[in-house]
């Protein structure tokens, strides 16, 4: 087995462009599109039919406090004028006891404003509720709780968990890292294909080698290919570029090995499906492309509006992937929490990998 790993290092070593190129392709797009989708700031303009001039721009600059997205006030009527011109791409409305965000177009912006506009709200009539209930007045009561923090748990997180959570830098970095090693999987566990093809393999049937024992060797080199490719470029993207991974940079090298291992086990499948390396060169682009559109790569799937979509993400195990990098950043997953995605992986990866091996030592008799 060792004899097989090391042969495929020499390979690698003489041939790294194929890997090295999902790296680049990697690096690239994740910081092409993290960085577009954050150099244009989302501007909402606000206004109010019931509250005072004094409390929207209050509650304007608490909405623009510790956000990326910027909140102004204006008139309705310019507003209304705005939508229908399709110049904005919403605007919020905020009363005492309600809110309405009027948007033109289904973006990740509008989920991101309005959990934000959630959770500001939301703070801010627990504040009231608690002042009221208290006889304090309400910046007596926020003092306090700042001044208390270690007492008083007020954090974003306490608000969101419902919400749907979005970073465009770590959308991008996690769906192209997970879609670029499709390929290099896929491709390395294909070799048994090629070497099928070209007499090699009953030539190492012949050795000392036992089936067990190839088999493994193969599989285990390429998902140490897999994993040395996300651990590069998590490390570039956390210690070189500085992306903020939210302090979940030891989970991510932990929940991307049930992705990996579904991964190898579906290269297995599909290496056994195809009968020669022209038909696998066309399968595996169609596969990638899309399990990366339906397992929410190229956009979240807390924006996906199809029913249908949605159960087939169910099946993809990038859905799965994608769950487990979000839960180990932005969602703050508990250990537990990862149990049910990587079981799945897991029973997704025994089963890919069983009905992969029958077939080919199917057609192998």
């Amino acid at each position: 087995m060792r004899a097989i790993i090391w042969n495929h290092m020499q390979q690698l070593r003489r041939q790294p462009f194929a890997v090295l190129g999902m790296i680049v392709l990697t690096i690239v797009f994740s910081v092409a599109l993290g960085q577009v989708s954050r150099s244009s700031q989302v501007e909402v303009p606000v206004y109010s039919a019931e509250l005072s001039l004094e409390e929207i721009t209050e509650t304007i600059e608490r909405l623009n406090k510790e956000s990326d997205v910027h909140f102004i006030l204006e008139e309705k009527e310019i507003i209304d004028s705005k939508l229908s011109q399709n110049a904005i791409e919403m605007a919020l409305q905020v009363e005492k006891d309600f809110y309405k965000i009027f948007t033109n177009a289904n973006s990740p912006n509008v989920s991101f404003v309005e959990a934000h506009v959630n959770n500001v709200l939301k703070s801010e009539a627990v504040l009231n509720r608690t002042a009221a209930q208290l006889n304090q007045s309400v910046e007596d009561l926020r003092q306090n709780v700042a001044s208390s923090s270690e007492l008083y748990s007020f954090t974003t997180k306490s608000f969101k968990e419902d919400d749907f959570l979005y970073d465009s830098s770590l959308q991008a970095l996690f769906g192209f890292s997970l879609f670029f090693v499709i390929f290099t999987v896929s491709f390395t566990v294909s070799t048994i294909l090629y070497q099928k093809r070209d007499g090699m393999w009953n030539r190492l049937i012949l050795s000392p080698l036992s089936k067990v024992q190839l088999y493994l060797g193969n599989l285990i080199f390429s998902f140490l290919l897999g994993y040395i490719q996300l651990f590069l470029i998590f490390t570039l993207f956390r210690f070189v570029l500085g992306v903020n991974l939210y302090g979940g940079f030891p989970l991510i090298l932990i929940a991307i090995i049930p992705y990996l291992f579904a991964l190898v086990s579906l290269g297995v499948l599909i290496s056994a499906i195809v009968s020669n390396p022209r038909q696998l060169d066309a399968v595996i682009p169609i596969i990638s492309v899309s399990m990366a559109m339906i397992g929410g790569a190229y956009w979240p799937l807390e924006i996906v509006q199809s029913e249908i979509l949605l159960k087939l993400s169910l099946f993809i195990p990038m859905t799965y992937g994608m769950e487990m990098l979000k839960g180990a950043t932005i969602l703050d997953w508990s250990l537990s929490q990862f149990f049910l995605p990587a079981s799945i992986l897991f029973c997704m990866g025994v089963l890919f990998m069983g009905v992969g091996l029958n077939l080919m030592e199917r057609k192998a008799t």
